[in-house]
């Protein structure tokens, strides 16, 4: 019954199933690491600032409007009147920087943005219902900053030759909940059109988006962090080893929502949700990310103790070698072991090297195993090299993203015709593995 092909085809299959529990563990540990890197960078971002959405600036006018209803008494209500620029840019530079949590790496960075543009000349006189009284001394110019805590210094807005200072808090809108704004104060209705400039630097977390203000938006951003993801599609960008730069036009069709509105035009956060989903920007991104990496090598670890496994075989087949049920467990934990140093290492030295190491040291371990399991050096050597093999296209698998699936398929149904050669002679009816009968 050993000596049977399908018996210990049947043991085989039973040892596979059972290796799938302390793979089932380290994918679990996996995930638990990754909780652990984004509760650190959560924590981090309260210290730093977040994400940082930029938007604005909107300028706000306070107006009243009186009115009597059917038993002729009076009454008055206070709306707010909001115009966005005819243009607005944003140029500056984005100053990456690592920062370590522990073990944990995040990526920060400092946007140093000078912001200039000018506003139309405020027309209330189509407004509805129809302003009664114009509250000019209570208009402010709102910017919007989705996470204040980021804001590295104070602002001072110019405007029609003007200095305001920025304070903290907006007037809802409907665009953006959170920012600051100055108060213009001596505004009239005379006002020409309101030319502005000011200097922002934020401080953010990974990704920095910038919201159309404008009926036009021009955003220039240089950087030197090498690997950046664009968002919004730049009208110009170029990356390379020391950097990037990317500018964006975006024109008024491309925003989504008017030039000027009031708050009986708003409804319950529905501007927010449409402005929310015209934002551009960049990402600053780590081009490898330890744990997804590794988790996304996890996925492919009972293709490999397959693989390995039926490399053993092929051995009982053609070299009329027993193998015990028991060797073949060493070298399948042997193999699960390769995922859980992977994950260590790689926390400490990064990925490449981690592997590098891992599989070297995995590799080494099962060749010198072999080499006394079936009493031959050069049968060790072998099984080094389809381990070799397997670990240089799991490399390269894990490096072509776009194109695993489609390398990994074609690389698998090699894998099977050559499986399907090397046995294609073999009567599985009447053979017996080992040497004894």
């Amino acid at each position: 019954m050993l000596r049977s092909p399908m018996a210990r085809l049947v043991v085989m299959i039973i040892l596979m199933v059972g290796l799938m529990v302390p793979l089932l563990m380290i994918y679990a540990l996996v995930y638990d690491r990754t909780t652990m890197r984004s509760q650190a960078a959560e924590t981090f971002q309260r210290e730093w600032g977040g994400t940082q959405t930029l938007a604005g600036p909107v300028l706000t006018i306070p107006y009243r409007h009186a009115w009597r209803d059917a038993q002729g008494v009076a009454h008055e209500k206070t709306e707010r009147f909001f115009l966005l620029p005819e243009s607005v840019a944003f140029e500056g530079t984005v100053e990456p920087e690592v920062r370590a949590r522990g073990i944990f790496e995040i990526v920060v960075y400092t946007a140093r943005l000078k912001v200039t543009g000018r506003f139309p000349k405020p027309d209330l006189s189509q407004t509805r219902p129809s302003p009664t009284i114009v509250d000019w001394a209570a208009a402010t110019v709102d910017i919007g900053i989705s996470d204040p805590r980021g804001i590295a210094r104070g602002i001072v807005i110019a405007i029609d030759g003007r200095a305001v200072q920025a304070r903290p808090g907006v007037t809802p809108n409907g665009i953006f909940p959170v920012g600051v704004r100055g108060f213009l104060q001596d505004i009239s209705a005379d006002a020409d059109p309101l030319a502005f400039e000011f200097e922002i630097h934020v401080k953010g977390t990974q990704a920095l988006l910038f919201l159309p203000g404008g009926d036009e938006t021009v955003v220039t951003l240089a950087s030197s962090w090498p690997h950046p993801s664009f968002v919004g599609g730049p009208r110009e960008r170029t990356s390379t080893g020391a950097g990037f730069t990317a500018s964006w036009q975006v024109p008024f069709f491309g925003r989504g929502f008017p030039s000027q509105w009031t708050t009986a035009d708003l409804s319950a956060n529905e501007g927010h949700v449409r402005a929310s989903t015209t934002t551009f920007g960049v990402t600053l991104i780590r081009p490898v990310d330890v744990y997804l990496q590794t988790e996304r090598a996890v996925k492919y670890a009972a293709l490999f103790i397959v693989l390995t496994f039926v490399t053993a075989f092929l051995w009982e087949v053609a070299g009329r070698a027993l193998v015990h049920p028991i060797q073949y467990t060493f070298v399948g934990f042997a193999l699960c072991l390769f995922y859980l140093l992977l994950l260590s290492l790689a926390e400490h030295i990064g990925f490449d090297r981690a592997y590098a190491l891992a599989a070297g040291g995995t590799i080494g371990l099962v060749s010198w195993y072999w080499t006394w399991v079936l009493n031959g050096a050069s049968r060790g050597t072998v099984m080094g090299g389809v381990l070799a093999g397997l670990y240089g296209f799991l490399y390269l698998l894990l490096r072509l993203e776009d194109y695993a699936l489609l390398a990994g398929s074609i690389g698998l149904f090699v894998v099977l015709a050559l499986v399907m050669f090397m046995t294609r002679r073999v009567d599985w009816y009447n053979l017996k593995l080992g040497t004894q009968e």
